[in-house]
């Protein structure tokens, strides 16, 4: 499993000067044994949905192909201003839904923070397990949520839902 310190100096690499778009996930991915995989990572992995989710949403890139250089996208997300964050700093993809549910709840305050920390024009969640646990705290702290209803993560038969509600949410919020 890849260091924390990889997952944030990354994302540290890619975070816009100004957020307009906050997009929150889950945690990065434990990848096991395998290659470190993240959203912020250089290559385009075979498991890389939420990346493939985002760029089919904001930009109508599809069918992405594993072994991509992502830096040409991550640059073009940097300067329209879209950020991705995780409610949990440490990888939980592999742990059970229990520990999964209570790693969510327990980290709720510390990601709201973060979002403001941030101040973004407009924040989407990205799972639909997470918006239940962090749709209220992000209102409570008069965050900009762009969304009412729960977006499903983009793996493979919600990719087309994941894609809509995004866009609908978004609406123009990165065109500014």
């Amino acid at each position: 499993m890849a260091e924390p310190s990889w997952y944030e100096s990354l994302r540290a690499e890619w975070r816009p000067e100004h957020v307009r778009l906050l997009l929150i996930g889950e945690s990065a991915p434990d990848a096991g044994e395998s290659e470190p995989r993240f959203f912020y990572a250089p290559t385009l992995s075979g498991h890389d949905n939420l990346f493939c989710g985002v760029v089919h949403a904001l930009y109508d890139a599809k069918d992405l192909e594993p072994g991509t250089d992502k830096r040409p996208w991550l640059e073009r997300l940097r300067d329209d201003g879209v950020f991705v964050i995780d409610l949990v700093p440490h990888p939980i993809n592999k742990g059970k839904k229990s520990l999964r549910r209570r790693m969510w709840r327990e980290y709720a305050d510390s990601c709201v923070a973060a979002a403001l920390d941030l101040r973004p024009d407009g924040v989407v969640v990205c799972l639909s397990g997470i918006f239940k646990v962090l749709e209220n705290p992000l209102r409570q702290a008069n965050l900009p949520l762009l969304h009412s209803q729960p977006i499903p993560f983009p793996v493979r038969w919600w990719r087309h839902q994941f894609v809509t509600g995004v866009r609908t949410a978004v609406g123009d919020i990165t065109k500014a």
